[in-house]
């Protein structure tokens, strides 16, 4: 997400370069200060500094010459996470829909033009992922992501076609803008969207985005598993019905939120 800054206002240069420096750390898993001056254009000195004070407060952990995140990101995210309002609603629907199916399930959130897993679930027969909360994918070749697309404004989503590279992930993805935004209008006239190997290969997946009265992004639910058992009937239309009946129960949980909180005391 590093290519993708405001560039509205003044910002603190140290800053820029200290989180310029934890996201090439989080982007290796670990790295040694060499490493990371390569990758961030720094001197070697320089790094050198701005680890030292992140180890200290616990952001990076050290061992054998090599950084990695500490636990105080832990701290951070857990409380982030914690208070966003669709993670609180959705987070027990997530849940039960794993177990339901015996799939990987994630509340899945769109931040600058990229999905970030907020939440998963796996089910009993859920296949070993790299998956993780946290991680952050690019929109055009995710069941969720291109979900979001879909949902968006035709004019917002020219936008960010403008500013993004369509990656080759494997075979099937999607890199041509013209073929995206006819796969962006069919997902609009099912409300439901496909993944089918386009960013792993023998992985398919199937989402739905989540929206309010408003009709206001608030995030996307999707079931991945493997091609094996995600084909034929349950790919494409149990699964979806499935999903679609979650985000309905989740869509009607977040307007009787939202009339809570406009009610007077």
């Amino acid at each position: 997400m590093d290519d993708h800054r405001p560039d509205s206002g003044k910002t603190i240069k140290s800053i820029e370069q200290m989180l310029v420096i934890l996201e090439s750390i989080r982007r290796r898993g670990e790295a040694g200060v060499t490493e990371i001056a390569g990758d961030v254009g720094l001197s070697k000195s320089t790094v050198h500094h701005y680890v030292k004070t992140l180890e200290l407060y616990d952001c990076l952990e050290k061992t054998d010459g090599r950084y990695r995140l500490g636990l105080r990101f832990l701290t951070y995210g857990g409380q982030a996470r914690a208070g966003n309002r669709i993670y609180r609603l959705a987070k027990a629907d997530v849940d039960r829909l794993a177990q339901e199916t015996g799939e990987l399930v994630r509340l899945v959130v769109e931040q600058r033009g990229y999905g970030i897993t907020l939440y998963q679930s796996a089910g009993d027969e859920a296949s070993r992922s790299d998956s993780h909360v946290g991680r952050v994918e690019e929109l055009h070749c995710t069941a969720a992501g291109k979900a979001f697309l879909a949902a968006l404004p035709e004019s917002e989503v020219a936008d960010l076609l403008e500013d993004i590279e369509l990656t080759r992930y494997t075979d099937q993805t999607i890199t041509e803008r013209d073929v995206l935004v006819a796969e962006l209008e069919r997902i609009r006239s099912r409300d439901v969207a496909f993944d089918d190997e386009e960013r792993h290969d023998g992985t398919r997946c199937v989402a739905v985005s989540i929206t309010n009265r408003s009709d206001e992004l608030l995030g996307a639910i999707s079931v991945s598993g493997p091609k094996e058992r995600l084909q034929g009937e349950r790919f494409r239309t149990t699964i979806p019905n499935e999903l679609q009946n979650l985000v309905g129960v989740v869509e009607i949980n977040t307007t009787y939120s939202d009339w809570e909180e406009h009610v007077p005391n």
